[in-house]
């Protein structure tokens, strides 16, 4: 099988290109393949690093049945449903999704497919990539990228922290300031992750900024605005705090059939895309 290159995949690696293309093929199968000339580059030999150009065509050489080229899953009528409602904001370059809590964003762990796989047959996309997560307990807003010179565009943006994202968030108890700062050092273990106030081999810097929203009896609804995105940051941080996520069943201590934390704002300026979405009406039930 032979695939000229397009604009769309200028500057990807082969080895990458090749993982998109085939179900199942694993990356040390594709370097394998690259060192015996099963996969070749304008009918050369390249190894996994090479970066693909416009016009380049890559020769894919496998005995039939080796391996079948990535499908589409078939979508029910339901879940079309729910992508067309989940849908908030989708231009040729980005499609944001207001994911609901307990939804997969990825197969695995269990899970056929998730969100990610529902998305790319709903766009007859393969390309379609989130660039950034969320929590399968936790709601909100996610990117995703059209094509792999937006991903790569806008995980540039992200990781420059060039993207603004806040967070609702229901806690137990109540905090000692209205507008207050955890700044602290994360670090992930084998079950889960720890704070720690002082650098440590593995940790990573985690800057996090909050301000009271609503307050109630012995709950408070907080505004979250996240300076690094680590993993479960807020979660942890908060904890920490004595101010746990109310249904937060890690870190937290109330029992709840969903976790109270819903990325309700994003904006991406290099885009001008900027969305603000409204409470949702059961966290403010719950306070």
């Amino acid at each position: 099988m032979d695939y000229k290159i397009t604009e769309e995949y200028k500057d990807t690696r082969v080895d990458k290109f090749v993982r998109k293309k085939y179900e199942g093929l694993k990356l040390g199968e594709i370097f394998k393949y690259l060192r015996t000339k099963k996969i070749k580059v304008n009918g050369k030999k390249v190894d996994g690093k090479y970066r693909l150009q416009v016009g380049d065509v890559v020769n894919v050489f496998l005995r039939e049945g080796a391996t079948v080229e990535k499908s589409f899953i078939e979508l029910t009528e339901k879940e079309m449903k729910y992508l067309k409602a989940g849908i908030v904001y989708e231009d040729e370059r980005v499609l944001i999704f207001d994911k609901k809590p307990n939804m997969v964003m990825h197969k695995g762990s269990g899970h056929d497919y998730g969100l990610s796989e529902m998305l790319k047959a709903y766009t007859e996309n393969m390309n379609f990539t989130f660039v950034n997560r969320i929590d399968k307990a936790t709601s909100g807003m996610i990117i995703g990228a059209k094509t792999l010179p937006v991903v790569r565009e806008l995980s540039e943006e992200i990781r420059e922290r060039r993207v603004e994202k806040k967070y609702y968030i229901l806690v137990d108890g109540k905090p000692k300031q209205n507008k207050f700062t955890i700044k602290s050092y994360l670090k992930k273990t084998e079950t889960k992750v720890i704070e720690l106030d002082e650098y440590e081999e593995g940790a990573k810097e985690s800057i996090s900024y909050f301000k009271v929203v609503k307050n109630g009896k012995e709950r408070t609804l907080l505004e979250g605005l996240l300076g690094t995105g680590r993993t479960h940051q807020l979660r942890v941080q908060l904890a920490n705090e004595k101010l746990p996520i109310v249904g937060d069943m890690k870190y937290g201590i109330s029992k709840e059939s969903m976790m109270y934390l819903y990325s309700y704002y994003v904006n991406i300026p290099k885009y001008n895309i900027e969305i603000e979405r409204e409470i949702p009406e059961n966290f403010l039930k719950k306070i």
